[in-house]
């Protein structure tokens, strides 16, 4: 939470930007494991901007029900057409920490405040239809995922909570679990989750009993991301592991070294049968989505554990060194750069071409998606900064959630 850094990454962390590339440099030029299969140049080629997504993510144009929108988690509804500029409709205080964006349902938002309350807001008008709080001490820092029958949640407390969508009554979970940051993914009659202490797990959400357990070679905090039925995760290991429904490990491939400190907090995000993931390290890497080749990787000079977002051909990722990055999905090349001077831990997102990202300088940017040019600004944010049902922004401040329509736009 916070992004709190092992002491290999503080002792990097006080050496010059320099030192920092150097060791993303060791990290990047180690083997690139099996060839990659070709890039899916087709896909790209299409009129739709769309990444090609599985047919499980495949939700209402009003519902952004998980993080990253889609199981695949492209940060990206294609179906939305919403631009700046906007005018505040509401704002809640929710007075704690606003580390993770909400989940959208049906009109509500579910999210998770800092020291262990989930609430549900009524979209139109911010009303809380129902809090649940969790018992002293418990500590969020994920995104609930919901169905149209319950709201899972995962927490630093070492607990995993499903709770009914309409009452915010727990309905079953488990407790005694690692410190988990893992935002669920639901999927197929399953929920997957990682916890700190490597493990990812599957649960039947008919039985809630575990299907299976899978032990990575680290702490697992980012979310499990599934396109095309393969599950993928990266590891404080500073592997990337892919399996498939049943637990089986497709492929792994590791990016740390004797002299790196590479880790992933960092959530993958999958498309173009290409995994693309963030490291500690300042690496931005694309993987084979088939058989874990490394397509390309691109050096920051700071840690990166912003998830991306993909859209149109394009990868976007922020890193620590305060620099928003832009990249062409196929090759890794950089299209555009934009300085946010401040370093960037959240992950963005795209609207209608407009890509959203925020900084510890407590701002978020609007950026044209195709240029990097700066389209409409605000002065609130710090981590993810935006979910939408079509009709409103949703934008994640420090502490306050803010509800945004279009200018023009009334009642």
């Amino acid at each position: 939470m916070h992004r709190r850094l092992l002491v290999i990454d503080i002792i990097a962390a006080v050496v010059v930007l320099g030192g920092i590339g150097a060791v993303a440099f060791l990290a990047l030029h180690r083997s690139t494991g099996p060839k990659p299969t070709p890039f899916p140049t087709a896909a790209v080629a299409s009129p739709s901007p769309t990444p090609s997504v599985s047919a499980s993510a495949t939700v209402a144009t009003e519902n952004w029900s998980t993080y990253g929108f889609d199981s695949a988690r492209t940060r990206f509804n294609p179906a939305v057409a919403l631009r700046p500029p906007f005018r505040i409709a509401w704002r809640f205080k929710a007075k704690q920490l606003l580390e993770f964006p909400p989940s959208i349902y049906r009109g509500d938002l579910y999210f998770c405040t800092e020291h262990g309350r989930i609430y549900c807001l009524r979209a139109s008008d911010h009303k809380v239809l129902w809090r649940h709080t969790e018992p002293r001490g418990a500590l969020f820092a994920s995104t609930p995922t919901v169905d149209s029958a319950a709201v899972y949640v995962t927490s630093l407390s070492g607990r995993f909570d499903v709770l009914d969508r309409l009452t915010g009554k727990r309905v079953w979970g488990l407790t005694g679990i690692g410190r988990s940051e893992s935002s669920p993914l639901v999927w197929r009659g399953r929920v997957f989750f990682g916890d700190e202490s490597g493990y990812v797990y599957a649960f039947s959400i008919k039985t809630h009993r575990l299907a299976w357990r899978f032990r990575a070679g680290g702490s697992v905090k980012g979310a499990p991301a599934e396109l095309n039925g393969r599950i993928v995760f990266g590891a404080y290991d500073g592997a990337v592991y892919c399996l498939d429904y049943n637990g089986k490990l497709l492929w792994s491939r590791s990016t740390g070294g004797f002299f790196s400190s590479n880790q992933f907090y960092a959530t993958a995000a999958l498309a173009y049968d290409t995994v693309y993931i963030g490291g500690t390290g300042g690496g931005i890497y694309a993987f084979d989505l088939r058989n874990g080749g490394q397509r390309w990787s691109y050096a920051t000079s700071g840690y990166v554990y912003s998830s991306p977002a993909v859209w149109s051909n394009m990868v976007y990722e922020g890193s620590y060194d305060g620099t928003f990055y832009a990249l062409n999905a196929a090759t890794g090349h950089l299209v555009w750069r934009f300085s946010a001077g401040a370093p960037i831990s959240g992950s963005p997102t795209v609207v209608d071409g407009i890509i959203y990202v925020s900084s510890f300088g407590h701002r978020t940017w609007g950026l044209s998606a195709r240029t990097g040019h700066v389209v409409w600004t605000f002065r609130d944010g710090r981590y993810s900064p935006v979910t939408t049902d079509g009709r409103t922004v949703y934008v994640n401040g420090v502490n306050t959630l803010y509800a945004m329509v279009p200018r023009h736009k009334r009642g």
